[in-house]
């Protein structure tokens, strides 16, 4: 006698599986949107950032004094000051622009409809 298949039981642990898995990735879009976002980790380097003083009201991002100083070269080098050190060079130019670029969209996501649909719908 053939084995009976129960449809509704296979069906239904699909369903399981698809939303764990949906789960999954957007716990993994939430934490990797977070990234940066703490305000005592250092948002280029991620160390602790522990202020003497207020952070500098022209940083984007919190940073911790060597990624401050790093940011505020970057700024100055892009004004077209002389490169500080022999690092600084367009590739060291460009690794700023393109992760101040990531952040600004991070922060564009996180604002966006879709992605507060997603914390809703994915996330505890």
């Amino acid at each position: 006698m053939a084995e009976v298949i129960d449809l509704k039981r296979r069906k239904s642990k699909d369903r399981r599986i698809a939303e764990g898995r949906a789960r999954r990735r957007a716990q993994a879009v939430a934490s990797s949107l977070s990234c940066g976002m703490c305000p005592r980790r250092c948002a280029h380097c991620g160390l602790a950032v522990e202020y003497t003083a207020p952070p500098p009201v022209d940083a984007p991002y919190p940073f911790c004094e060597v990624c401050q100083e790093e940011y505020e070269a970057f700024r100055r080098w892009e004004k077209g000051e002389e490169p500080e050190a022999f690092w600084h060079t367009d590739e060291w130019g460009e690794a700023w622009r393109a992760w101040l670029a990531h952040m600004r969209a991070g922060e564009a996501f996180r604002s966006s409809p879709a992605f507060l649909r997603l914390m809703e719908e994915h996330l505890e």
